[in-house]
């Protein structure tokens, strides 16, 4: 065996033989030409076929969404047991008891319980003819951050020590005891009356026992305010005493220094600004106030570490009762400042739902949509939403999701809401609702109502497109199937879903993403089988489809082998087409259409299958199951006036035609196209004069489909519609030239045809088109020498066909368009392979392969023609010297 024989040639090299050192082999300048050639003519040739007018897919405007600017939770039709767009907060305001076995936790508690009137505190309170009560704070931590006094003690763990008591000494009040408390961050709340009624500026804080002088004239006097000022001082600690007792120049000044220090480094806390909260709710007259108190609220419980960390629910229902007086205003800023601080409490259960529906009542009313770009909401609320379950908190995902979807109308809000990552929030959301339903598990009505809020929001997201990969990444896409698939029940939800489907699918990506559900097709004509008449969910459901089948070929196999799938789409197309009748016959020329658009879901529908017989194996079955049924019921339209004023219409209807009368073959009989042919000629003959350029476009694809066949040239040539196509060669529109002339190529293999072209002054019009167009544009230089070489074929005689004058006006063209040196500079022995490979040569190639032939037919005719006439000549005399007077000519 010759060993030679299994080594792999490459470019006439040997492979195995080749040294390791040496450059792989080069190809050569004409296979890289040839290749070039190759792949120019599979992309760009298409339009380059005489037989017939290439296909196309068929697209079409998105079905009109107008922007609703009313924002209703449910919209004008909304169902009877939908939850309420409107609702009051009162609620919260109602009065009940609190459990007195409140434990230190972060439960969360009912509205009622949230709002008991029953004290906490006890002992024999006087209200202060100011109105305040003042409330002592819970822990001791927040006073030791104010640092009154600065002499370097080292601090300790205040919740580890218990200070000794100072009540021993002449009572303020009565007090309660609470014996084995072992830290002061568990005491509960406790009223101090006041003689002054300006608020104390200084914090408050339980008050212990200790032994000390009490002659009331020393500086510690419990009548001196130098009392309360040495109470805050001995929170420092037992331990610190002797060194401030020690401290003889403390002890002299304390008067002045107490004072001073507190004056000066105070701040006020979060009791301070909820007595004022208090007072204020009940003079009701200062809303400006009111928000001040409600932002110095929210930074205060930031600095005494109310907000990343666990707040006992004494502390939640102390600062919500106060909050929850004001849920009633119709103030909306003030509103929303209420919810910040609640937001900032982490609150759940029906305190989030509460939470939900103020920043929904804001977000009804886009003239508040500036409020949610103050301070920290968003953040806040989006956060909300994220410990919510669509499960478990279902109404506040309902009005969580319904201001989401409110606050999304707004662009500018729409980009910062995706910034925080609503996005993959939301899927999150939707799977759990799935996997919830798919596993049967039982669920609360108001998810139902939360997942329409959710896909609602989700419209308004996916028009902004610079998120189409994060929606693909993140799952978006393959979970709103299955939710389509669960949920097909739910009109409202399909609708949403349907809507958000319409505007995805322009984009290629996601149509990718739609097909990788395996059960899409599926979905679709189920869905187009249960809401047949729901021209909303309809026509963008169809839209999606038609996407989805444009662009991708094995998926019309894939939607064309479903079972009932081209039925589905035919049931749908009778439904509104005689819709559109009965409308027609009901209203007169100045009428407008208040019940819907059904010529757009006909549009919709019918483009689906001009898509869908793009690929030849399905658009040879549609012909062959459909054809007949579908040409009756295209031509019904054609010819119907109320349909000939929508253009769109007509278009997909041409359209769908030229693609299905592509596979019309006139060898078989049988074809449908076949029999149909002259009526399909006779349907498109009005459109073939329209002033609508495109539909004269669809209508030559057409005939250059049918043309094929010898009846329709018959027909042509004996119609009215020969005349249009000649007068058509005057146009300057290229596209229109090229459909036509495309017709020509065929019909020129008549002599009825050329006898007419001839007529007509068909060549001088191909010659001023080859003049004027062809250099810019070879293809069309091609079909228009196509043409004259069909026209001329069969004659040995040019000059009664073509004038003389026509015929030098060609040899000039032609050999101008087919110098090579004038026109790309390539001259005899040029090497300069780039020029060889570039789109402009290779199709001009095209265009010289023709011409060339037509040249060469027209200097043959040229150059024997003398000798013909010289021959003709001599046969004349010999027949006169013969004594007859009869002519005759050789061609």
């Amino acid at each position: 065996m010759d060993p030679k024989s299994d080594d792999v040639k490459i470019g006439g090299i040997s492979k195995v033989s080749l040294p390791f050192y040496e450059p792989p082999a080069r190809k050569t300048s004409a296979e890289i030409i040839n290749e070039a050639r190759l792949a120019i003519r599979e992309s760009q040739m298409a339009e380059s076929s005489f037989i017939s007018t290439p296909i196309k897919p068929l697209q079409t405007q998105r079905p009109f969404t107008p922007r609703n600017k009313e924002r209703l939770l449910f919209g004008k039709k909304a169902k009877s047991n939908r939850p309420p767009s409107s609702f009051s907060l009162r609620y919260l305001q109602n009065e009940a008891e609190i459990p007195t076995n409140i434990h230190d936790s972060n439960m969360i508690l009912s509205p009622q319980m949230l709002t008991s009137t029953a004290k906490i505190n006890s002992g024999t309170n006087t209200i202060p003819k100011s109105g305040i009560v003042k409330q002592r704070s819970n822990s001791l931590s927040e006073i030791t951050d104010n640092k009154i006094f600065n002499i370097g003690i080292k601090e300790v763990c205040l919740n580890k020590v218990k200070l000794p008591s100072l009540d021993h000494l002449k009572p303020l009040q009565k007090r309660k005891l609470f014996k084995n408390t072992t830290s002061l961050d568990n005491l509960p709340e406790e009223q101090e009356e006041l003689k002054n009624t300006e608020p104390r500026k200084a914090f408050s804080s339980p008050q212990e026992r200790t032994d000390f002088n009490e002659n009331l004239d020393s500086p510690f006097g419990r009548s001196s305010i130098k009392q309360k000022n040495l109470s805050q001082c001995l929170l420092l600690g037992p331990q610190n005493l002797n060194k401030i007792f020690d401290n003889k120049h403390i002890i002299e000044n304390s008067e002045t220094l107490f004072v001073r220090t507190a004056a000066e480094s105070k701040e006020r806390s979060v009791e301070d600004v909820i007595n004022d909260l208090n007072y204020e709710s009940v003079k009701m007259d200062n809303e400006d106030r009111v928000i001040e108190l409600l932002g110095e609220l929210y930074d205060r419980m930031e600095t005494e570490n109310l907000l990343n960390t666990k707040v006992s629910s004494k502390m939640k229902i102390h600062i919500l009762k106060a909050l929850y007086k004001y849920v009633e205003s119709q103030n909306e800023k003030l509103l929303l400042n209420i919810a910040r601080v609640i937001l900032g409490l982490k609150v759940t259960g029906n305190n989030l739902s509460g939470v939900c529906k103020l920043i929904f009542k804001v977000s009804k009313n886009d003239k508040n949509d500036y409020l949610f770009f103050q301070k920290n909401i968003l953040e806040l609320f989006l956060d909300a939403l994220g410990r919510s379950s669509p499960l478990d908190d279902a109404e506040a995902c309902v009005y969580g999701y319904g201001s989401v979807k409110f606050l999304t109308m707004n662009t500018k809000l729409l980009d910062k809401i995706l910034s925080l990552g609503i996005l993959q929030l939301m899927v999150l959301h939707v799977k759990i609702i799935n996997n919830a339903k798919a596993d049967k598990t039982s669920m609360p009505e108001q998810t139902n109502h939360a997942l329409f809020q959710l896909t609602g929001a989700l419209r308004n997201i996916v028009s902004e497109e610079t998120i189409y990969e994060t929606f693909i990444s993140c799952g978006a896409v393959q979970q709103l199937c299955q939710t389509m698939n669960l949920f097909s029940s739910d009109l409202d939800i399909i609708s949403n879903i349907s809507r958000i489907l319409s505007t995805i699918s322009t984009n290629d990506c996601c149509c990718d993403s739609l097909v990788e559900y395996k059960d899409i097709y599926k979905v679709f004509i189920h869905l187009f089988e249960k809401y047949p008449g729901n021209e909303e969910i309809i026509v963008r459901l169809a839209y999606t489809l038609g996407n989805i089948v444009a662009k991708i070929d094995n998926t019309r196999v894939k939607f064309y082998h479903e079972k009932n799938s081209v039925k589905s789409l035919l049931n749908l197309w009778k439904i509104y087409l005689e819709r559109t009748l009965k409308i027609c016959s009901l209203k007169s020329d100045n009428d407008s259409i208040e019940n819907g658009n059904p010529e757009d879901v006909m549009i919709k529908v019918i483009r689906v299958i001009a898509n869908m017989v793009i690929n030849p194996e399905i658009g040879k079955a549609v012909n062959e199951s459909y054809g007949c049924l579908l040409i009756d019921e295209f031509l019904k339209v054609l010819i119907s006036n109320p349909f000939k004023k929508n253009e769109e219409l007509v278009m997909s209807i041409l359209s769908t035609l030229n693609n299905l009368s592509y596979y019309y073959t006139s060898d078989m009989e049988q074809d449908i196209f076949h029999i149909k042919q002259v009526e399909i000629v006779e349907g498109i003959t009005e459109y073939c004069k329209s002033r609508n350029k495109e539909s004269v476009i669809e209508s030559m694809r057409i005939l250059g489909n049918l043309s094929r066949s010898k009846i329709t040239r018959d027909y042509i040539a004996k119609s009215e519609v020969f005349p249009v196509l000649v007068n058509i060669l005057e146009k300057v529109d290229l596209t229109l030239l090229k459909t036509t002339i495309g017709v020509f190529v065929n019909l020129m293999a008549d002599n009825k045809s050329r006898n007419l072209f001839k007529n007509q002054g068909g060549v001088s019009k191909l010659i001023a088109i080859l003049t004027n167009f062809a250099q810019n544009d070879w293809l069309l230089g091609m079909l228009v020498c196509q043409v004259i070489w069909n026209y001329c074929i069969e004659t040995a005689d040019l000059y009664e066909l073509i004038p003389d004058d026509e015929i030098q006006q060609l040899l000039v063209i032609l050999a101008d368009y087919l110098d090579e040196e004038k026109l790309f500079g390539i001259t005899e022995g040029s090497e300069d392979a780039e020029i060889y490979v570039t789109q402009e040569y290779l199709i001009w190639e095209e265009f010289a392969s023709v011409a060339t032939n037509l040249l060469e037919k027209i200097e043959y005719f040229l150059d024997t023609f003398d000798q013909i006439h010289i021959e003709n000549e001599t046969a004349v005399t010999q027949k006169k010297d013969s004594s007859t007077n009869l002519s005759f000519a050789a061609w």
